[in-house]
């Protein structure tokens, strides 16, 4: 009899585990546990392309010294000018950029190169004046000077330092190095004219003629800071948007410097 009745309670026993086993979560009391997989981090070796808008700025307050001298070059004996101003433009610019990134919790710190290219032309101009030959037969002349700087592209090496504020969200500062690239020109449309004391026997004045001086491929060497924000799209893939500052305190006499806007995307390995 006991046999029988210990058999039974096994049963029984088999019996609810097995209609606990299909009752629903919430009535069964208790709750799978699911690990949730790790956002992806920041660090590693990244290479990407981006593209933007540049204003470029350039102070010619310099160049009135280089337009005289050219003009000395060209054989005037006195030179008066009106000085140069500043100008800016826009331009797009388009570009690629390679760096590594580590990270420790929440900091990031990285060096960083960036490749941009412009190719935009910024002109200004002023007004000269004086003599050709010897003071006791010299022609007047006025000149329209003009200096041209066409900037070509340029590069940067910079440390970069963000903060993880997600997995996905990473804001950041830069600052480095920059190198350009430009040809500068400047030209001379000069005009002579005949004084009142030249003889009416004397020939007449010669026509307009451009006195020019042109430098290729000229190198200048300054800073670039900037902050932007990289997005985490994939666990290899981010995109992102950056302000970025850049000086040229002395670009052959010329001082340059370019506020640019742009957008990018990069692989991560």
């Amino acid at each position: 009899m006991r046999r029988w009745l210990l058999c039974g309670v096994a049963l029984v026993a088999m019996g609810l585990e097995a209609g606990a086993a299909d009752m629903p979560d919430f009535l069964r009391g208790s709750q799978p546990v699911i690990a949730m997989p790790g956002g992806p981090r920041w660090d590693g070796f990244y290479v990407g392309a981006h593209a933007g808008w540049s204003v470029p700025g350039l102070d010619f307050g310099r160049e009135t010294d280089m337009m005289e001298a050219v003009v000395r070059m060209g054989g005037a004996t006195s030179v008066t000018s009106s000085p140069f101003g500043n100008n800016d433009s826009t331009a797009t610019h388009f570009g690629g950029f390679v760096g590594y990134q580590q990270q420790w919790d929440g900091a990031v710190v990285g060096l960083e190169g960036t490749y941009n290219w412009l190719d935009k032309s910024v002109t200004a101009s002023n007004a000269l004046s004086g003599n050709f030959g010897p003071p006791a037969n010299a022609l007047i002349y006025s000149a329209a000077g003009s200096a041209t700087a066409r900037i070509i592209d340029y590069g940067t090496i910079r440390i970069k330092g963000g903060w993880a504020a997600s997995s996905f969200f990473m804001p950041y500062a830069t600052f480095g190095i920059a190198v350009g690239r430009m040809d500068i020109t400047r030209a001379a449309l000069i005009t002579p004219a005949a004084t009142a004391s030249t003889p009416l026997s004397a020939l007449p004045p010669p026509p307009p003629f451009t006195i020019s001086e042109v430098l290729k491929n000229q190198f200048g060497y300054g800073y670039a800071a900037g902050v932007g924000v990289d997005f985490c799209l994939m666990a290899n893939l981010f995109a992102r948007l950056e302000y970025e500052y850049v000086q040229f305190p002395d670009f052959h006499g010329l001082n340059a410097h370019m506020h640019n806007v742009r957008a990018g995307a990069a692989l991560k390995f």
